[in-house]
């Protein structure tokens, strides 16, 4: 895939993830997705987000990423911003029955500490993770900032809307589509 031609913050670096980078990687993504939805998410999110981490098969898809195209963007020795596209349907939907998926290919993570909203990092991750393929992601519903970030981007909101389990809270989400 080829860089973003868009610049990085200062002092940003971004590469693949290694097998190394899985604890951190999975402690980020639970503490963003608590700031991210802050209020709406069950008091025992983080345990039971961390718990149900699968860091021994993260690290070992970063170590065999195949067609998965992942990126960490790391400032000094924290990580700020983390991106996955990857083949699609996830185990996960084929599991709930959310088949046929809309595309052969998921934006499955695009986060950006809230320290970096706004310099262009975000802009940055998903031109390295996602390519002129069609793409989905499941957005939950209310995150009108993602929302806003995806549509400049070209996707497109699909009509659904489902629950994302005890886990989250059985927020509402739905999947938006980049044909």
């Amino acid at each position: 895939m080829p860089a973003s031609p868009r610049p990085l913050p200062d002092g940003v670096e971004l590469r693949p993830p290694t097998p190394a980078d899985a604890p951190a990687w999975a402690l980020f993504l639970v503490e963003e997705q608590l700031r991210t939805y802050a209020g709406l998410l069950p008091d025992a999110f983080h345990e039971d987000g961390l718990a149900q981490a699968d860091i021994q098969g993260l690290a070992d898809a970063f170590a065999a990423p195949g067609d998965a195209q992942r990126r960490i963007a790391w400032r000094g020795d924290r990580i700020v911003g983390v991106a996955a596209a990857e083949p699609a349907p996830a185990a996960w939907e084929v599991e709930l029955g959310f088949v046929p998926a809309p595309a052969a290919r998921e934006l499955a993570r695009l986060y950006v500490h809230a320290d970096l909203h706004g310099t262009g990092l975000g802009g940055v991750l998903f031109d390295e993770v996602v390519d002129e393929r069609p793409h989905y992601l499941w957005l939950i519903d209310g995150n009108a900032r993602a929302a806003r970030f995806y549509e400049r981007r070209g996707f497109r909101h699909l009509d659904e809307r489902v629950s994302t389990g005890p886990t989250w809270g059985h927020i509402s989400m739905h999947r938006m589509l980049k044909d």
